[in-house]
């Protein structure tokens, strides 16, 4: 098995965690604004990957990653196709998060053509409008707006917490971005497990969960990212969740372990 594949099992749910990018080391200090940051700082691991789960039936993507093509090939290790899959839940927009999602060479088709997209309904909404794109980058003006021109008809447009499909809900947490959202995949039928619950990059690192109330300086909306890793951290005490997260130490999957308001992360093994 590939060391940027992470295989795992949890509740009749097959998965695995897949490496877009290489890792890398963050400063806390440059993630908190100025009355936030420590006396000696800390260097935090930083990972970057996506996720493919295997859930009653269907093949689903968390995200897309940074580059369809080394997606496609990690997917390929786990005996899967890009035709395969069915359903691309979408947490946010943030190039690491979608640019996969388009092939880079010729007309940058979609990587995963038979393919629904999950997206929050008011971020699709903004992104169909000009003023969206006044200050971004040209790159993000382009990935963007292909996004939409090859999405369109596909999207399922989610409003508040609802049901995606069976078993998968979205989970709206806004504030790293707008219309940022976390999703949560129950087991199969019969199990005691609680579900698989992925929380895309409402938590950077693990010290969030430690410290909740910390605001991030790249968060978009610093007050109500606090609010929705509060509101998470409740969830995930009430249905005892095997937490997936972006960014966290290589592969990012493990136990959340609720105290008091906040909580502590015991990675799996």
């Amino acid at each position: 098995m590939s060391e940027n594949v992470h295989r795992f099992t949890h509740g009749g749910v097959e998965g695995a965690i897949l490496r877009i990018l290489d890792d890398e080391p963050r400063s806390l200090n440059g993630l908190l604004p100025d009355e936030y940051k420590l006396p000696e700082d800390r260097t935090l691991p930083f990972a970057f990957t996506c996720c493919y789960v295997r859930h009653r039936g269907r093949h689903v993507m968390i995200d897309g990653g940074i580059d369809g093509d080394e997606v496609a090939a990690q997917l390929a290790v786990l005996d899967v196709k890009p035709e395969d899959v069915d359903l691309v839940l979408i947490t946010h927009v943030d190039r690491d998060h979608v640019a996969g999602l388009i092939l880079q060479i010729g007309d940058g088709e979609l990587i995963y053509p038979n393919a629904r997209y999950a997206i929050d309904a008011g971020l699709w909404k903004e992104l169909q409008v000009d003023e969206t794109y006044d200050e971004l980058p040209k790159h993000l003006q382009r990935l963007f707006k292909a996004l939409v021109a090859r999405l369109e008809d596909r999207t399922i447009l989610c409003d508040g917490e609802n049901e995606v499909a069976d078993g998968i809900t979205f989970v709206p947490c806004p504030g790293h971005r707008p219309g940022h959202a976390a999703y949560e995949l129950d087991g199969d039928s019969g199990t005691t497990t609680g579900p698989l619950l992925h929380v895309g990059d409402a938590f950077m690192h693990p010290v969030f969960l430690e410290h909740p109330d910390w605001p991030v300086t790249g968060d978009t909306f610093p007050d109500q990212a606090v609010e929705s890793r509060k509101a998470l951290i409740e969830r995930i005490a009430k249905t005892n969740a095997l937490v997936i997260a972006t960014h966290f130490p290589w592969p990012g999957i493990g136990q959340v372990q609720p105290r008091n308001a906040a909580a502590h992360w015991a990675a799996a093994g």
